[in-house]
């Protein structure tokens, strides 16, 4: 059977796409030691990350928290949202609703993303 798993490259890592439905989907996210996602949000799904390996600081909503390996994570449809890698991390993020990457509304971000 062929590996249909996709990588994506990002100026913050990567991430490989495990699978990939209409209603939801799941990726493995590779983030940088110190390397940031942009601050985000996103009005048509709610996420679910769990840490792999490595540490990250999160940022959700107005609070910040520090997850290591087998720590989890809630974010809601519309809450700003951002991973920092305190160290090289993987990430297991579960999304959940109208699957599309274009619904990502950017607040900030280190890269030049911002329309």
């Amino acid at each position: 059977m062929k590996n249909k798993n996709k990588t994506i490259l990002k100026p913050w890592g990567k991430y490989i796409i495990l699978e990939k439905k209409q209603e939801y989907w799941i990726k493995k996210l590779f983030v940088r030691k110190g390397a940031k996602i942009s601050l985000q949000s996103h009005k048509d799904r709610f996420e679910i990350w769990i840490v792999l390996s490595g540490g990250v600081e999160v940022i959700k909503g107005n609070s910040r928290f520090k997850l290591k390996e087998g720590e989890f994570l809630k974010i809601d449809k519309n809450e700003k949202h951002r991973i920092t890698g305190l160290k090289e991390s993987w990430i297991l993020e579960a999304a959940f609703g109208h699957m599309r990457e274009n619904d990502i509304i950017r607040f900030k971000d280190d890269y030049g993303r911002i329309k």
